[in-house]
C-alpha cells in the first residue's frame, strides 16, 4: 500500500518567492491539478492533499471539489513558510489559521500535517509538540534524505508511531543510488529512472511496509513560468523532467495500490499496532 500524498500549491510556491511578490505571478493552480485529478480519478484512487492555507482562502472552490470527490484534505502551513524559520508561537498561529479556512469550507476537522519542504528538522522538532496540542493526529514532514532544504539524520522511514509526541509519522519513502538516499516522489520522480522507485516500492510492498509517494500540482504543468534569478540546483529541482511526471505517475497507480494517509495509518493501526507502539 502506498500513501499518495499531493501538496496542494501554485508553482510560484515552491520556488521560495517572497510573500510580497506572489500577486506578481501568474495563477496556473487548475492546469496541474485537473491533470492530476484526472489521472486519480481514472486509477480510481484517492489521495491526501495538504492544501495551503492561503490557497484555501483564495480558491475554496476547489478544496470543496476535492472534499466532493472523496480525497482527503490535510494542511500545508498557511504561507509556506519553512518551520525552522518560525519561532514556536509564529507556527502555532499558523497552522491554526490553515486549520480553520480548511474546516470552514468542507466542515471536517483536518487530521494531518506536512510542512513546507519537510521543514520539521532536527532544528525545528518542537513542532511536533504543537501539532499534538492543536488537534492534529499526524504528521508526513520528516524526511530521512538530507538536502540543502530538509532532512533528519538517521530518521525512520515511511509509517511508524511516536509515543512521546502521541503522533503518527509517515515519512519519506526511498531508494539508494550510489549509496545516498532518493526520495520517492516529486522532483525525485522526475530526475531518476522510475525503475528505482518501483524497485523499491514493490520490495516495501513485498514485506508488508506502507509506503509513500508524494507530488505537487505544478508537477503535471510542463509550460509553467520559468522564474529567473533561482539558484541552479532550485533550477534543476523544479523544471527537470517535468513532461515525464503524467506519464511516471500512471504507471505508480497502475503498478501499485494507492490510497489516504488516514485510510494507510487506519489499517496499519488495526493490524500491527502492538508492533508500532513498541517501535518495531
Amino acid at each position: 500500500m502506498v500513501a499518495f500524498t499531493v501538496d496542494l500549491e501554485d508553482w510560484y510556491h515552491g520556488l521560495e518567492i517572497d510573500i510580497s511578490e506572489w500577486p506578481k505571478r501568474e495563477e496556473r493552480l487548475r492546469k496541474g491539478l485537473d491533470v492530476l485529478l484526472s489521472l486519480l480519478d481514472h486509477a480510481d484512487t484517492k489521495a491526501t492533499f495538504f492544501i495551503l492555507g492561503w490557497i484555501a482562502d483564495r480558491y475554496p472552490e476547489v478544496v470543496r471539489e476535492i472534499d466532493a470527490l472523496g480525497h482527503e484534505i490535510g494542511s500545508h502551513s498557511y504561507w509556506h513558510r519553512k518551520v525552522y524559520h518560525l519561532t514556536p508561537r509564529e507556527f502555532k498561529e499558523d497552522i491554526l489559521r490553515t486549520s480553520d479556512a480548511l474546516s470552514q469550507i468542507t466542515g471536517k476537522k483536518v487530521e494531518g500535517f506536512r510542512a513546507p519542504y519537510f521543514s520539521i528538522t532536527s532544528a525545528s522538532l518542537w513542532a511536533l509538540d504543537i501539532l499534538k496540542e492543536c488537534g492534529f493526529t499526524y504528521d508526513c514532514s520528516i524526511s530521512p534524505v538530507i538536502t540543502w532544504r530538509y532532512g533528519v539524520p538517521c530518521a525512520r522511514e515511511n509509517l511508524y508511531y511516536m509515543p512521546r509526541h502521541k503522533l503518527w509519522e509517515y515519512s519519506l519513502s526511498t531508494f539508494r543510488f550510489l549509496g545516498k538516499k532518493i526520495g520517492i516522489g516529486g522532483a525525485y520522480m522526475r530526475l531518476f529512472p522510475y525503475t528505482m522507485a518501483s524497485h523499491s516500492l514493490s520490495a516495501l510492498s513485498s514485506a508488508g511496509i506502507p509506503a509513500m509517494f508524494y507530488c505537487h500540482p505544478w508537477e503535471y504543468d510542463p509550460d509553467h513560468p520559468r522564474e529567473r534569478g533561482i539558484s541552479l540546483r532550485a533550477q534543476i529541482t523544479h523544471y527537470t523532467g517535468l513532461s515525464g511526471m503524467a506519464g511516471r505517475t500512471a504507471q505508480l497507480l497502475a503498478d501499485f495500490k494507492c490510497d489516504t494517509v488516514s485510510s494507510i495509518i487506519a489499517s496499519q493501526k488495526n493490524q500491527h499496532i502492538g508492533n508500532y507502539l513498541n517501535g518495531r
